[in-house]
């Protein structure tokens, strides 16, 4: 019995045991592992940024980010986490681990033009600037202009430079350039480009102010524009001042079409006078090649002197049909070309190179004597006009007088004016005239 009692508590308790506490697993299951949470981090190089900057997302899930570029910036690059590009918009498909995307931003470039009026130049026509960056364009005007104002792209401009101190967006800058000499009446103006060939030898120096000086002056003879001195003309001559409506400038282009300054400077080791063979317009003759003659006028200035150190010559033109068409222009004695101190004594207001220019455009033969030909300016009236008792050898004060000194020398008269116009327009230097048409 106790057997049996004792067998019983064993069983119950192994069924006891087999049991267990009250409450089985259906009623309280197991709680649910948290899901894994990567992240997706963003980088931006500046000029811009990613949004959101972080993603927390659950592994194989999606994230997705927009960049937004500042003001003048463009977004360059967007990488990262094997994600795909949309514009601005950037998606990662399945996110796996954690990962970055980068974001570039690169300033946006701008184009700035710059446009001229006749009369000059500036040194670039178009340039590609960054946003927020400083540019600028340099105006030159032509040696007879000037430049009289630049606009747009809300600069500054100080002695021909236009700075921009910050580019916003793409704009124009627009440059005026005027003569500094008026239109002539009832005549349309003829601007023929000159190149200043300077044979140095190194016993002299003309420099750029000098050349400028020279041209100036010419300008004013050519224009009647000589005020003070036409005011001591007589009266009974005043009235044949002639405004030619001619004037020069310095060349910008050279014959290639490339930016130049009109001005040749080269170690010569020729007379500019010396004729056989013309050394001084070739450069395999000591001297400085003829820039082409239907295009430009061609001035060879160098040192021609004596041993007692005066000039041998003033100037001497070379003129269509004399001398050979490659060579034609003017020659001038160093000593006598410009108007800046000091010049050759007597000879010092620029007259010389006037004088010879007006050999080159026509006015063959002097208005003194012994010139007796019938068929040279110095016989034609002053006017023009066949019932005037003036003719050009009355004009003791004309530019064209030879052997007087340069305060001798004050106008060109209408008939010359006539003559000189006619050889550019329809006569030996009408292609020189053509090619130089606006």
């Amino acid at each position: 019995m106790n057997y049996i009692l004792k067998g019983h508590w064993i069983l119950v308790m192994t069924l006891s045991a087999l049991t267990g506490c009250s409450g089985g697993s259906d009623d309280n299951p197991p709680a649910n592992e948290a899901p894994q949470l990567l992240t997706v981090s963003t980088l931006s190089a500046g000029g811009g940024v990613l949004e959101p900057a972080e993603l927390k997302v659950s592994k194989g899930k999606t994230a997705e980010f927009v960049a937004q570029p500042q003001a003048g910036y463009e977004l360059t690059e967007l990488s990262g986490c094997a994600g795909k590009r949309t514009g601005v918009a950037y998606k990662v498909e399945r996110v796996e681990q954690n990962c970055q995307v980068t974001a570039r931003f690169s300033p946006i470039r701008y184009r700035l033009d710059a446009t001229v009026s006749q009369g000059g130049n500036v040194d670039t026509s178009t340039q590609q600037v960054a946003y927020g960056s400083a540019a600028e364009f340099v105006f030159t005007p032509n040696s007879d202009h000037i430049l009289e104002r630049v606009g747009g792209c809300n600069g500054a401009l100080t002695e021909g430079r236009y700075r921009i101190s910050e580019v916003m967006g793409s704009c124009t800058v627009s440059a005026l350039f005027l003569p500094y000499l008026p239109d002539p009446e009832a005549l349309t103006r003829i601007r023929l480009p000159v190149v200043v060939h300077v044979l140095n030898n190194g016993y002299f120096e003309i420099s750029d102010a000098q050349i400028l000086s020279q041209l100036r002056a010419t300008n004013l003879h050519f224009r009647g524009k000589n005020n003070a001195e036409i005011e001591t003309i007589p009266a009974t001559y005043s009235a044949f001042v002639a405004d030619t409506g001619i004037q020069f400038f310095l060349a910008d282009k050279d014959p290639d079409g490339q930016p130049h300054s009109g001005i040749v400077r080269v170690d010569g080791t020729t007379s500019v006078f010396a004729l056989e063979g013309y050394p001084f317009a070739r450069s395999d003759a000591g001297g400085s090649d003829a820039w082409p003659t239907d295009r430009y006028i061609n001035i060879w200035v160098g040192m021609s002197r004596t041993r007692f150190n005066e000039p041998v010559l003033g100037g001497r033109a070379h003129v269509p049909g004399i001398a050979p068409e490659s060579y034609i222009g003017v020659s001038v004695e160093q000593g006598l070309f410009g108007t800046i101190a000091p010049r050759e004594p007597n000879y010092d207001q620029g007259k010389t190179l006037t004088h010879e220019l007006g050999h080159f455009l026509g006015l063959i033969g002097h208005t003194n004597p012994p010139w007796n030909d019938q068929n040279t300016h110095r016989h034609l009236t002053c006017d023009g006009l066949a019932q005037t008792d003036c003719v050009n050898a009355d004009l003791t004060m004309n530019f064209m007088n030879t052997n007087v000194y340069d305060n001798k020398q004050k106008m060109f008269s209408l008939s010359q004016r006539r003559l000189m116009r006619a050889w550019l327009e329809t006569g030996p230097l009408q292609a020189l005239y053509l090619n130089n048409q606006p």
